[in-house]
């Protein structure tokens, strides 16, 4: 299959009906559609269950068919790194794995640990990373070959990579005594994870995104002053080399991303997924001040609404979400992370059913009925 890289300056009549590549290539250029396109960046697999009612003997048709049932117009798809290898057994007997990057996670009966590779601040200096290569993107190639659907591909980041590699207390220290050291290894991690968005986009994803969660509720896990000297850099970097292969890039983090918004769309980043409303993401306020710069995607809350609200409170919600945000286009629906497991069937339903339902362009003329 042939997968053209988005619409260009092709006018789009009001009204006209479109597909879903064409869907999101609108809100991506910032141009109402004809109806908000719709997606998630993962569907877990309990959610799928409970959407098919029982486990699908085959995982690609499962999920498809979930997309399928909630007229999804995005599928994310992700990057299979290598089967980790076991390297032995602790003391208490509990089976010791080593992955790609030399990460070893114990796993214990309730909860695995992490040990990082990286210890002392010359070892950041002569890690060396993997190939690309050794990533395989197939998973990706299935889906953009077998379907219709606009398919984006995952990548990681910089500052997930130095948090896996140092661990969260040596990623500060270091940041602050070793700066030069930090700065190159994020360097050398955006530079792969590049590599990786490139590899997705060759296999026909229409979009990377760069998984990377750099905040929590109040705000950024680094310092701003210290994101924009150790990370952000690195993540411009990464974005300008995706981007030679001709696809748009998105960034995820959950988190208050708000002191640092303007660093975001500098990095040249065109979308931004999550917009965690219980972390302060005011969507109205993004919308006004960053939606001529960033497609918008997320926002329906995880925390209370989405697992605990009625299907009256999320439909309720994704008529204010959609009047607030779709507006002038640059807007992707889909909550601001993951359908999880801890959300009811009837609630991602409901979500799905009423964007159907009510997010058809011209937003201002719909009513709430």
């Amino acid at each position: 299959m042939t997968r053209l890289r988005g619409l260009g300056f092709i006018p789009l009549r009001r009204n006209e009906a479109l597909d879903c590549r064409e869907r999101v290539f609108a809100a991506l250029a910032h141009r109402e559609p004809d109806k908000v396109p719709k997606g998630e960046l993962e569907i877990v697999s309990e959610m799928v269950s409970g959407l098919l009612g029982g486990e699908p003997t085959d995982r690609f048709e499962g999920l498809r068919a979930c997309v399928e049932m909630l007229k999804m117009d995005l599928v994310n798809t992700y990057t299979a790194w290598p089967k980790p290898k076991l390297v032995g057994v602790d003391s208490e007997g509990r089976a010791i794995e080593e992955d790609i990057l030399g990460i070893r996670t114990v796993h214990g009966d309730v909860t695995d640990s992490s040990i990082p590779p990286i210890t002392e601040p010359e070892q950041m200096w002569t890690f060396e990373f993997p190939e690309a290569e050794v990533f395989d993107t197939s998973w990706t190639a299935r889906w953009a070959g077998e379907t219709d659907y606009f398919i984006s591909g995952q990548t990681g980041g910089p500052f997930g990579t130095l948090e896996m590699l140092l661990g969260w207390e040596n990623a500060m220290i270091f940041s602050k005594t070793d700066l030069p050291a930090v700065k190159d290894l994020a360097r050398r991690a955006g530079r792969l994870f590049a590599e990786i968005g490139r590899k997705s986009a060759e296999s026909g994803a229409d979009m990377v995104v760069v998984a990377e969660d750099i905040a929590f509720n109040t705000g950024t896990f680094f310092s701003p002053d210290t994101l924009r000297e150790v990370v952000f850099p690195a993540l411009k970097e990464e974005v300008q080399e995706i981007k030679k292969s001709g696809v748009p890039v998105m960034m995820h983090s959950d988190g208050n991303l708000n002191d640092v918004m303007e660093d975001i769309i500098d990095c040249g980043f065109d979308a931004l997924q999550s917009l965690q409303p219980s972390a302060g993401m005011d969507i109205a306020e993004i919308k006004r001040k960053y939606g001529d710069k960033l497609c918008l995607m997320g926002n329906l809350d995880l925390n209370w609404l989405m697992p605990f609200g009625t299907t009256e409170d999320v439909r309720k919600a994704v008529r204010s979400l959609i009047r607030t945000a779709a507006p002038g286009g640059g807007f992707i629906l889909s909550t601001c992370n993951v359908l999880t497991r801890d959300i009811p069937v009837e609630n991602a339903i409901a979500m799905y059913d009423e964007a159907e339902r009510f997010g058809v362009y011209p937003i201002e003329d719909r009513d709430e009925r």
